[in-house]
């Protein structure tokens, strides 16, 4: 009986001090949850790499666009005809999610580095079978052919529900939809909704939606642009005053100072329109372009012209509006000679 008790005395003991050790330990958590969130928010929303890799099949296609080409029309809606340049391979979306990204190697294209995003399905294309696009033409898809491949899952920073969104929903809130080396976690300042096209896109409000893959300094331009779309024009106006602080009315320079400062390619001061004859290097830019002259100067952005002259070289939603905007027109206003140049690395 007294060996009972004793064993009682030090089994009461003992789960004291695991009680006590309990307590001390949830403190302990308490303590880091405190200090060490769970989740912190994030500059970018991840998306999930694709599933699969290894060793796949890869086909090529692309136009001309006839019978078992399809029409030039991904199952994304990207409009790749008649040859648009895109990095773009058709998927089993049971294997590959639509919208994602992988590596391909080797590729029609002899570059590893290229990126190429899931936006087109096919019925032959099934399993562990890929469909590479090639914009060049039937010789080279046919020099192609069919073979074998690596493909590698790349994760993307997403745009999420807000790909073809206008700034006027909720789901745009979120511009800071970046990536990049030179993303960085500062976001944009002006509105950014992401189109899965490969150029910038006019929207029904006359906003411009950047291009999801461009790099992050022309996601940046574009959400400039659309923060002087609806400024008005003076002459001379915003020259003088720092490019980093939004001025009440632009002149055409004015405003491509502006948007290219705001991709981090340009100094702190607008120039006038001369000026930008000498701006960046010669010629066009993959990304970005300036077309200058002593009278006048405008932009293209991702494909999309950034101009405050509209009578005659726009038809889109913005045509007929006076100002800084986003205009649409099938070929390069041709009123004027224009001397070109890029900001280096665009």
């Amino acid at each position: 009986m007294q060996d009972d008790t004793h064993t009682r005395w030090i089994a009461g003991v003992l789960l004291g001090l695991m009680a006590a050790a309990m307590t001390v330990v949830g403190l302990v958590v308490a303590v880091i949850a405190i200090i060490v969130p769970t989740s912190a928010a994030s500059c970018t929303a991840s998306v999930p790499p694709p599933a699969g890799g290894g060793e796949w099949l890869a086909t090529s296609y692309g136009p001309p666009w006839e019978g078992i080409e399809g029409t030039g029309v991904t199952a994304t809606r990207i409009d790749l005809r008649p040859d648009k340049q895109a990095y773009i391979i058709a998927v089993d979306p049971k294997v590959i999610a639509l919208g994602s990204y992988v590596h391909v190697s080797p590729n029609p294209f002899g570059n590893d580095a290229i990126t190429f995003q899931a936006a087109d399905t096919g019925s032959a294309i099934t399993g562990k079978h890929i469909d590479i696009y090639d914009w060049r033409g039937r010789n080279d898809q046919t020099a192609w052919g069919s073979r074998h491949v690596t493909v590698t899952p790349v994760a993307k920073a997403g745009a999420g529900n807000i790909l073809e969104a206008t700034p006027n929903t909720a789901a745009t809130e979120s511009n800071s939809e970046t990536e990049g080396e030179d993303s960085g976690c500062q976001g944009v300042q002006g509105p950014l909704p992401l189109t899965a096209a490969q150029s910038a896109q006019v929207l029904s409000d006359g906003l411009a939606a950047a291009p999801r893959e461009a790099p992050a300094r022309v996601q940046a331009m574009v959400a400039a642009g659309n923060e002087l779309t609806g400024k008005p024009y003076a002459w001379g106006g915003a020259h003088g005053p720092p490019l980093s602080e939004v001025q009440p009315a632009y002149d055409c320079s004015s405003a491509v100072s502006f948007v290219l400062h705001a991709g981090g390619v340009f100094g702190g001061s607008a120039q006038d329109s001369g000026e930008l004859e000498s701006y960046g290097e010669p010629g066009p830019g993959q990304w970005v372009t300036v077309y200058a002259n002593s009278q006048h100067a405008f932009m293209y952005v991702a494909g999309l012209r950034f101009d405050t002259s509209f009578n005659g070289t726009d038809v889109g939603p913005n045509q007929g509006k006076s100002g800084p905007r986003w205009r649409v027109l099938d070929h390069v206003p041709n009123w004027a000679q224009w001397v070109v140049r890029h900001p280096p690395g665009l």
